[in-house]
């Protein structure tokens, strides 16, 4: 007789509990990937660590921590920022050195709506910054580089936040921290250097400008001859100070503004041609009002007031440049993976919703 195979004896499944309560779409949607090589889980776990402090928690952790750094970098500090409030208040190149601090704070205070959490632990890569920052300081007194000091200032507030509060809040306020280097003057050597090219080229700008207008003008080095008139174009008259102060401003407008890179960055470009452009327009005028005027208290005064009266004229150019290319090159809204998940809405037959009562 042949035997028979015994059959294995498959487990049966066991039927769904329909007691329990169906899964709502929050827990549905935390096993769905809500990004591409990123989960929920990940996204948990990033939550758990940045946090939003309250106003307790700023009081007794944070705001003690923030009020000895702001004593130590005072008092370590302190030759230092005497040297540049001398260089704001006796050069007029680094005359604006006085509103960069409350505009970087503006500039947090602008991007207050896209501040991360804080991560509580902070991140001991801050030291490094640190750590570098002092070592800066230690070279800029061997070699009397008192640039190179004023620089160390941005590098240890930059560690500080970094320790603190970790790497994305030091990614949000790495602007307002970088515009910071606009009150550290330049250094000797680069001064003299870009003093002279902007020198040269303003010379040559304006000597064009004459010539359009139809003055008899001939430029030799960096003198300008108008007819008989002998301009000297000195360093003062470099355009320097107009480039440093566009320069800042241009900064300052990229920082606040929500454009791409690409924007911001032909906002930058555009500072050194424009100073450029501000400067020769001066010394045409300049050069027009000489041969007319042969007073020189006159001649002394417009030459000084055209210098200021160029600083407002080079900041409304560089408005119309950034507003003419906002309205050039308008920002396109892009498609992402989370635009194509089901929207989060409450269902009815949900019993973990809670419904108002009819």
């Amino acid at each position: 007789m042949k035997k028979r195979r015994r059959k294995s004896r498959q487990p049966r499944k066991s039927a769904p509990d329909r007691s329990s309560k169906p899964q709502s779409r929050a827990s549905a949607e935390q096993s769905f990937p809500t990004s591409l090589g990123r989960t929920s889980k990940s996204e948990n776990d990033l939550a758990e660590t940045l946090t939003y402090p309250d106003r307790s928690e700023w009081t007794s952790r944070y705001l003690p921590a923030l009020g000895l750094l702001l004593l130590f970098m005072l008092y370590a500090y302190w030759p230092t920022l005497v040297w540049m409030e001398d260089s704001w208040r006796n050069e007029p190149d680094y005359s604006h050195g006085y509103l960069v601090l409350p505009l970087a704070l503006f500039l947090l205070w602008h991007r207050r709506e896209t501040m991360p959490g804080i991560r509580r632990s902070g991140s001991f890569m801050g030291i490094v910054l640190i750590l570098v920052a002092i070592a800066m300081r230690m070279v800029s007194r061997l070699v009397y580089a008192d640039f190179l000091d004023g620089w160390s200032i941005l590098v240890l507030v930059a560690g500080a936040t970094w320790f603190l509060f970790g790497w994305r809040f030091l990614r949000w306020a790495a602007p307002a921290i970088a515009f910071l280097i606009f009150m550290v003057p330049l250094p000797f050597q680069a001064e003299s250097m870009l003093s002279w090219k902007l020198q040269g080229v303003a010379t040559e700008c304006s000597t064009v400008m004459l010539r359009v207008l139809g003055q008899p003008a001939v430029s030799e080095a960096h003198v300008v001859w108008v007819n008989d008139e002998r301009l000297l174009i000195e360093e003062a008259c470099s355009g320097l100070r107009i480039f440093v102060g566009v320069a800042a401003l241009a900064f300052f407008w990229a920082s606040m503004a929500s454009r791409n890179w690409m924007d911001r960055i032909i906002i930058l470009l555009a500072t050194l041609p424009l100073a450029v452009f501000v400067n020769a327009l001066r010394i045409t005028f300049i050069g027009l009002f000489y041969s007319v005027a042969e007073d020189a208290a006159i001649r002394h005064r417009i030459h000084d007031i055209s210098g200021y009266v160029m600083i407002p004229v080079a900041f409304v150019l560089l408005w119309l440049l950034k507003t003419y290319w906002e309205h050039l090159y308008r920002p396109v809204e892009r498609m992402t993976a989370k635009d194509f998940l089901p929207t989060k809405s409450p269902r009815t037959d949900d019993p973990t919703v809670n419904t108002a009562a009819t």
